[in-house]
């Protein structure tokens, strides 16, 4: 997933992108080639006051959005991200619930096993 940091009277060093790569990690995870982009806005305000802005772009024309805020990097960054990961098993179960729905049609094929049901007389009988 293509992840863009931006950093508003914050300079984002390679510690804090160590720790947004580890805590998107089982974001990427949970959607996949799902996830298009994400932005990540950072922005430091009154101490002991920082925030976190993450927008997720998914496939489908789909957006998560979580903000969070906390005493430190960690702590701000990690509810925004709980917040999005939400929403993205909330969108990810959707899809799956669509997906058996699709499969669940009766009379559609085969069944499971490969056999077709006799019981049904065929056209022309």
């Amino acid at each position: 997933m293509d992840c863009t940091l931006t950093g508003r009277h914050v300079e984002v060093t390679e510690e804090l992108r160590e720790l947004i790569q580890q805590r998107l990690a089982p974001l990427d995870r949970l959607l996949g080639d799902a996830a298009v982009s994400a932005d990540m806005v950072m922005t430091a305000a009154e101490r002991p006051h920082y925030q976190t802005e993450f927008v997720v772009h998914a496939r489908g024309n789909h957006r998560l959005h979580g903000v969070g805020t906390g005493e430190s990097w960690p702590v701000a960054v990690g509810a925004a991200v709980d917040k999005v990961m939400h929403q993205a098993q909330t969108l990810k179960g959707k899809w799956q619930a669509r997906r058996r729905r699709a499969e669940a049609v009766p009379g559609a094929g085969p069944d499971r096993d490969g056999s077709v049901d006799t019981d049904e007389p065929t056209p022309g009988e």
